[in-house]
């Protein structure tokens, strides 16, 4: 089974400012599940890792910060936040709103080819699923749903989606982490229900079904999490 611990950050290169590079790396990774809540990083092991000074890497911890994908100690360590399930359910209520608003704005503008392209990647999220690649599968949902919404064309709906995504993080990683034991239940045949009930929505032309199936999937990825921190909690 893939994990995401296997997934390496690399050196960076030069075609960008290397803080922009450390950013959108260590942005990407926050975002995809890389990292668990407390994992914490010194700016002289990222500099190791990216091969590059303290001071691009140091600027790149503080618009993460700022961005709330990470805390940073007095010390200057950068760690994960931890998980909360008030801020789950912040983070979830406000995914929501304004997910549901850009899925809204989006179907009229959803193609013929779109509605293919997100069922190969429906089909790319189930096979993922049912063969292990956790990793791969989290990856598929997401390129799924951005898809979506890039299709609303709004670039200031699209910047709040990734921000709420950036600090889901910690969540997709304990979900993921756990995902492997679900998919052995009868889970198995219904992870990917709320995609396809979007689709259906979409060839019926029903918007608001549409926007119900995306709230659905939000709401049933977040009865997961409170299951799960429960257990952990116990």
């Amino acid at each position: 089974m893939t994990s995401h611990a296997d997934k390496p950050l690399k050196p960076v290169a030069t075609r960008k400012t290397v803080q922009d590079q450390v950013y959108e790396q260590l942005r990407e990774a926050l975002m995809s599940g890389a990292f668990q809540a407390r994992d914490s990083f010194t700016i002289a092991s990222l500099a190791d890792r990216f091969q590059t000074s303290h001071m691009p890497v140091r600027e790149a911890l503080r618009r993460l910060a700022a961005e709330n994908a990470l805390r940073i100690a007095p010390s200057g360590t950068a760690f994960v936040p931890d998980l909360s399930r008030g801020e789950l359910d912040d983070i979830s209520r406000a995914r929501v709103i304004i997910e549901g608003a850009a899925a809204e704005l989006a179907a009229p503008n959803l193609s013929a080819a779109d509605r293919a392209a997100l069922a190969a990647l429906i089909a790319e999220h189930r096979q993922t699923g049912i063969s292990g690649d956790i990793v791969a599968m989290a990856a598929a949902n997401r390129r799924f749903h951005f898809h979506i919404y890039a299709a609303a064309r709004s670039p200031i709906l699209m910047s709040h989606i990734e921000n709420l995504w950036l600090r889901s993080g910690p969540y997709v990683r304990f979900l993921s982490d756990r995902m492997g034991s679900l998919l052995q239940t009868d889970y198995k045949g219904e992870f990917t229900q709320h995609h396809e009930a979007m689709l259906e929505a979409l060839d019926r032309g029903d918007l608001p079904a549409f926007r119900a199936a995306i709230e659905a999937d939000i709401a049933a990825t977040q009865d997961l999490l409170h299951r799960f921190l429960d257990d952990k909690a116990a």
